[in-house]
This record gives structure tokens, C-alpha cells and sequence, in this order.
């Protein structure tokens, strides 16, 4: 398992006249002459604005048999004008295009993103906005925090949220995004996994995740460590699903 991590991957090449699709085309491509379909490319975090240019060659890197299809875009607000407040370099739109394009192009994609609840000047109205978006999108993985000034910066010389507001709305938005089971729909399934040297907190499970970087646990075999095998799906939990291994699945 390759992690490819970066404060933004989507920018990378722009100083050197190429693109993260032409790492990742290149990377799988690599992988495809060695003949490794148990290594798998895992894909760090992404801001929009990078990869609007490239959503058709992203969606195809990512549908490669090398690469989870997994993809970490941190929206942070669904206010436009929070947005503009942070600095940040896209509008709510734009991610939901890019949203809405990788959703549709990678079957099977996880779509993970962070919100900050509280940030200056955020209304109530504002903070709405942000709880319609993970409704519409009801994200298998949300990284909630609350605003914290971090000296030196714009924000922090900015009028606060009173810190009880912004607790309340990180309660809010957590009870939400508690609210739905991302994972029932692979119950009864037969998945291809990949395991690696992870075993869960008791010792009793190991861990593997699916293409799309759903974690999945199974009952302690370090004999598969590092393989690819077939998994059935027997129950679903908020952040990850049970499995037992199907007979006979090397070919997964």
C-alpha cells in the first residue's frame, strides 16, 4: 500500500510542466509491467482548484486496478461567503462539480472531506448551507474541527464565534453526519480486499480495505497479510464493515 501524500496532490507538477495524472498514469503503469495486483496507490488530499482542469484523466487513474478509489477533498464550508472569508480558492459549486464528475466516473468511490464549524463571521444561515451539503452528499468520511486561530493569520484577528456557538454547530453537524450508515449496502457482498499488517486495538481482527478504501475487519489470520482476497460482507458499522474470507479466493 503507496501512499502519495502532499499538503495538495492535485498541484503537483505545475512547476514542472506536468500533472498528477501523468504521475499517477505513470506510477500504474509501472505496476502494470511488474504484474503487483496486490499493490495498491492510495491518492492524499486535494483541494479543488488543481484538478478541475483534469476531472476526466483523475477519473480514469483512479478506475486503474492499482489505485483504492479514494478521494480526500476538504470543502471546509458549504457558504460561498465563509469560503471567501478563509481564503480558500473555490467556490461551493466547484467542488460540487468536481464532486458530482468523480462520483459518477468512479464506481465505487469514497469521498472523504473536512468542515471547520465556527469560523469568523459564520451565521447560522451560513452553517445551514454547510449541513444541506453533507446531506446531499451524506460523506462516508467527515473530518470535523472547530475553529481555532492560529496566530499570525488573517483569521485570528478576526471577531469570533462565541465558542458555545461553535461547539454547538460541531455537535450538530456530528449528530448528522451520525445520522446515516454509509456502508449497509455492501452487506451480503462479495468484495475483493486487500490486507495489510494492521490488526484492530483487541488483537482479535485483521484489517484490510476494499477498492474503494473501506476498512474492513476479519477474524485475526496473520497468513494473509500483504495478500488479495474475496470477502463476504456479514455486517456494516459506522466507520468500517465485517467480513469473513470466501473460500478458494486467491483470484479475487
Amino acid at each position: 500500500e503507496i501512499w502519495l501524500a502532499s499538503e495538495d496532490t492535485g498541484a503537483y507538477g505545475i512547476d514542472l510542466k506536468t500533472s498528477l495524472p501523468d504521475l499517477l498514469a505513470r506510477l500504474t503503469g509501472l505496476l502494470e509491467r511488474k504484474g503487483s495486483p496486490e499493490t495498491m496507490l492510495r491518492l492524499g488530499m486535494t483541494n479543488p482548484p488543481f484538478i478541475l482542469a483534469h476531472l476526466d484523466r483523475l477519473a480514469e487513474a483512479l478506475r486503474h486496478p492499482n489505485m483504492f478509489r479514494f478521494l480526500h477533498i476538504p470543502v471546509q464550508s458549504g457558504s460561498n461567503a465563509v469560503l471567501t472569508a478563509m481564503n480558500r480558492e473555490y467556490t461551493v459549486e466547484q467542488f460540487s462539480l468536481v464532486a458530482d464528475y468523480m462520483l459518477k466516473h468512479v464506481p465505487g468511490l469514497t469521498l472523504a472531506t473536512d468542515i471547520i464549524c465556527g469560523f469568523p463571521g459564520e451565521t447560522d444561515e451560513q452553517f445551514e448551507e454547510t449541513l444541506a451539503l453533507v446531506r446531499k452528499y451524506r460523506f462516508p468520511v467527515v473530518n470535523i474541527s472547530q475553529f481555532y486561530p492560529r496566530p499570525g493569520t488573517p483569521a485570528a484577528k478576526m471577531r469570533r464565534v462565541p465558542t458555545q456557538v461553535a461547539k454547538a454547530r460541531s455537535r450538530a453537524l456530528t449528530a448528522l453526519f451520525e445520522s446515516y450508515e454509509p456502508y449497509d449496502a455492501l452487506v451480503g457482498q462479495v468484495l475483493p480486499v486487500w490486507v495489510s499488517e494492521e490488526v484492530s486495538r483487541d488483537g482479535a481482527q485483521t484489517v484490510a480495505h476494499t477498492a474503494g478504501y473501506v476498512k474492513v475487519v476479519l477474524p485475526r489470520d496473520d497468513a494473509l497479510r500483504g495478500r488479495r482476497l474475496a470477502v463476504r460482507v456479514t455486517a456494516a458499522a459506522k466507520f468500517h464493515v465485517v467480513a469473513e474470507p470466501v473460500a478458494d479466493s486467491d483470484a479475487a
